[in-house]
């Protein structure tokens, strides 16, 4: 019988002033002693996973959709613009490139449905069968808001056709499969937690964990809808990576982080377009 196998894929990068990372940083803080520092704009990579089960595919988030440009408020474009891809890197291009569509897809996995996250969610108008899944809290967040506003937009999750199903806390969604509720960053963000058969355990943690940074110096980012359920999330994350000597791979960034004494202990970036297994 198959194992399962993860996929890292890249859609290019968006850019961003590091602070609105991690907010708080050592290095990035002004203090008595350095009241000058520089500003670093910082390239902040757009990845998906694509996960192959035994009993189905799973999407792990769904990038940016290609008219981010016309689509986005001003003030996001500003802040965080989509400026470093290529044709081939849009989402709906790389599965094409893995001879894969929307329809070959079982699960998709929103994390969140901020419009880096959320933004292909649409392509599966049209796929009833494929079950698209986000936290009961998020989905009820963003259903709520009276406009487009905070990263979101109405046109990614308020879409006909589109098969919606709402988790609430911890599931194990497929056998080694686990989603991890992880609010602070939006109101429902989650995880994934992956066991591997040679690479032990995988913790996916979008942007409950942006970068190594995050995870290292337990700072979190002035986007955060809420800093406090946000540290006890990143606490779980640690707590959960130490209890399976696990590997967690941050939201946006392409060096990983490990706990004990992970089989990927000695690999320090992730394989864009490699496989874990």
């Amino acid at each position: 019988m198959r194992g399962i196998t993860i996929r890292p894929l890249h859609h290019g990068n968006m850019h961003v002033d590091l602070e609105l990372l991690v907010t708080g940083h050592p290095e990035l803080m002004l203090t008595r002693s350095q009241p000058k520092k520089n500003k670093v704009w910082c390239e902040v990579p757009s990845l998906t996973f694509l996960i192959d089960h035994p009993d189905g595919r799973i999407l792990f988030d769904a990038a940016i959709h290609r008219h981010w440009e016309d689509q986005w408020l001003p003030e996001y474009k500003e802040l965080a613009p989509y400026d470093d891809y290529t044709e081939e890197q849009l989402l709906e291009n790389t599965l094409k490139r893995h001879k894969l569509g929307p329809e070959d897809i079982d699960y998709v996995f929103l994390s969140h449905l901020h419009v880096d996250h959320a933004g292909n969610a649409k392509l599966w108008n049209t796929c009833p069968s494929t079950r698209v899944l986000v936290h009961q809290d998020e989905y009820a967040a963003a259903a709520n808001m009276p406009r487009d506003e905070h990263f979101f937009l109405r046109c990614d999750y308020d879409v006909p056709g589109v098969n919606f199903c709402t988790l609430s806390g911890d599931n194990e969604i497929l056998k080694d499969v686990h989603a991890i509720s992880v609010p602070g960053h939006t109101a429902g963000t989650m995880a994934l937690m992956v066991h591997l058969e040679h690479a032990g355990t995988v913790i996916l943690t979008s942007d409950a964990c942006y970068r190594k940074d995050s995870y290292d110096y337990e700072v979190g980012s002035i986007i955060s809808n809420d800093l406090i359920r946000w540290k006890q999330s990143l606490h779980k994350i640690k707590m959960l990576a130490r209890a399976h000597n696990a590997c967690v791979m941050p939201g946006h960034d392409h060096t990983l982080c490990h706990e004990g004494e992970t089989p990927l202990r000695d690999e320090p970036k992730l394989r864009v377009e490699g496989t874990y297994d």
